[in-house]
C-alpha cells in the first residue's frame, strides 16, 4: 500500500489447460502441478485464465490438509510468496532454486495462485473481465477451487485459505462464498470442506485500521506525541469521516494523512521508514525489498515453458492495472464477512507480525475487538497467553475464543513467513491440526 500502496446459472464451465507432470521445475520431489484454470468471468464466457503452481505435502500427501495461497496487492503475483516466504524453493544468484525447509508444503498440499485476473501470469481474453469488485473476486476463487478440486477431487479435504495483506480483502469474501456455496449446493457444485481462514497482516476493515498509523510509529519512538495526536485528533477523524460518503474523497483523504504521518516520522528519525518492517532498511522503492532475481526468474523462457504459462502474460511482480481497476474496493469492510463463516463453525486465525506499519498489528487488534458477532464478549474478556515456538523461544502471544485467534508473530513485519520461515511454519501446522498456541 504505497501510493500509499499494498503493494447463478451452472457457468460451471473450467478447464485446466496446462500443468499437470510431477516435478515439473525444481529440486522438490513432490508431486507438481502447474498451469491454467479457465472460469467464467464477469463475461460468463470463460474468458477468465488464473494460473496457479501446485505442490503436494512432503509428507503423507493423502491424508495432508490443502492451503490455497493468496498474495494482496491487489495484483501482486503470489509466486513471490513461492520464491521468497512459504513455497518449497529459494531462489539464488546463479538462478537455481534451493529447497526452504521451512516450506508450508512440509505440512499441506499448497496452491499458490495469481489472482485477481490480470495478477502475475492471470489473464483474460478481454479487459472487461478484469475485476473491480470484491463479489467477482470472491466469484471467480469459489469457480477456481470448484475446478480444481474437480479435476483433483483427492485434495478436497481439511481445506484451508490462507494469506497476506490485501488478501484481508480476499479471504473473508471467498470464506463466505464458499459457506454461501455448501449451504446451497447445486450440481455440478461439490461441498468444499472448508476448515479455516488465515489472514496475516490483513487489510480488512479500513475504517478501524486507519486510525493506528501514528499510535503504532509513536509506540516503536518513531513519532512524537504532537504529531500523534495532530493525526488522531484531525487527520484520521477527516478520513474517516469520507469513508462513509464517498470512496474517492475517502482514499484520497486517507492516503495523503498516512503520507504526511510517514513524512514527519522520517523527518524526525532522519531515515526512510520501511512501511513493511519498521526495524530494516528500505531497500528498493516502493516495496522495499529487492524481488529482481523473482522478476528475472518467473520471466525466463525456460520457466515460462516448464511451468506451462502462456507467453502473452507478461509477468511482474505487481501489477498496478489490477490495482488501480480495484481503488473502488479499497475501502470496504470485509470483517462483516467473517461472522456467518464463524457461525459455520470455521475457525479464523489473524496473525500479524508486530514490525509491519502498513497493516500494523494494533490495528487487527482493534478491528478483531470490534467485529460484531455472537462470540465476541467471549473473545474480547480472553487474554494474551504466550506462543513458545519451536526453537523454545517466545514467538509472539495468542488469545482465542469461540474460532476466533489473533496472533501477534514477534520479531516479524509484513511478510512473516519471510522473517520467521520455523515459526510460521509451527503456526500453520498447529493451525490445521486444531492445536493450541499456548500450552
Amino acid at each position: 500500500m504505497k501510493a500509499i500502496t499494498l503493494v447463478v446459472l451452472f457457468a460451471f464451465i473450467a478447464v485446466v489447460l496446462a500443468g499437470s507432470n510431477p516435478g515439473i521445475l525444481g529440486p522438490d520431489k513432490s508431486k507438481q502441478l502447474s498451469g491454467y484454470i479457465t472460469v467464467p468471468g464477469f463475461r460468463k464466457d470463460n474468458g477468465t485464465h488464473l494460473f496457479y503452481w501446485f505442490f503436494e505435502s512432503r509428507n503423507s500427501p493423502s491424508t495432508a490438509p490443502t492451503i490455497i495461497w493468496l498474495t494482496g496487492g491487489p495484483g501482486c503475483s503470489s509466486m513471490l510468496a513461492l520464491l521468497y516466504e512459504n513455497g518449497p524453493y529459494n531462489i539464488q544468484k546463479n538462478m537455481n532454486v534451493t529447497l526452504n525447509p521451512y516450506s508450508w508444503n512440509e505440512v499441506a498440499n499448497v496452491i499458490w495462485i495469481d489472482q485477481p485476473v490480470g495478477t502475475g501470469y492471470s489473464y483474460a481474453d478481454h479487459f472487461v473481465d478484469y475485476t473491480i469488485s470484491e463479489a467477482q473476486i470472491a466469484e471467480d476463487l469459489y469457480e477456481f477451487i470448484q475446478a480444481f478440486f474437480a479435476q483433483n477431487p483427492q485434495y478436497n479435504q481439511n481445506f484451508f485459505v490462507f494469506g497476506e495483506s490485501y488478501a484481508g480483502h480476499y479471504i473473508p469474501a471467498v470464506g463466505k462464498r464458499i459457506v454461501d456455496g455448501n449451504n446451497n449446493l447445486q450440481p455440478p457444485y461439490v461441498k468444499i470442506d472448508l476448515k479455516g481462514l488465515a489472514i496475516g497482516n490483513g487489510w480488512v476493515d479500513p475504517v478501524i485500521q486507519y486510525g493506528y498509523y501514528a499510535d503504532m510509529l509513536n509506540q516503536r519512538g518513531l513519532l512524537d506525541a504532537v504529531s500523534t495526536a495532530a493525526y488522531d485528533d484531525t487527520a484520521y477523524p477527516a478520513c474517516k469521516a469520507l469513508i462513509f460518503v464517498n470512496w474517492f474523497l475517502a482514499l484520497e483523504e486517507c492516503s495523503l494523512s498516512i503520507e504526511a504521518v510517514l513524512a514527519d516520522a522520517e523527518v524526525q528519525n532522519g531515515r526512510t521508514i520501511n512501511v513493511y518492517d519498521v526495524t530494516k532498511k528500505c531497500v528498493v522503492e516502493p516495496l522495499c525489498y529487492d524481488f529482481s532475481l523473482g522478476t528475472k526468474f518467473f520471466t525466463s523462457p525456460r520457466v515460462i515453458k516448464a511451468l506451462g504459462a502462456n507467453p502473452k502474460a507478461k509477468w511482474v511482480d505487481c501489477n498496478m492495472e489490477v490495482h488501480e481497476l480495484l481503488l473502488g474496493d479499497w475501502i470496504g469492510n470485509y470483517a462483516i464477512d467473517l461472522p456467518e463463516v464463524l457461525a459455520a463453525d470455521v475457525p479464523v486465525l489473524v496473525y500479524s507480525g508486530t514490525n509491519d506499519w502498513i497493516c500494523n498489528y494494533l490495528g487487527g487488534e482493534a478491528w478483531a475487538d470490534a467485529m460484531q458477532w455472537p462470540g465476541q464478549a467471549g473473545y474480547n474478556n480472553a487474554t494474551f497467553e504466550e506462543w513458545t515456538g519451536p526453537n523454545g523461544t517466545q514467538a509472539g502471544r495468542v488469545k482465542t475464543s469461540d474460532g476466533l485467534t489473533f496472533l501477534e508473530v514477534f520479531n516479524a513485519g509484513h511478510m512473516v513467513p519471510m522473517d520467521q520461515p520455523q515459526n510460521a511454519l509451527d503456526m500453520v501446522t498447529k493451525f490445521v491440526n486444531g492445536q493450541p498456541f499456548s500450552v
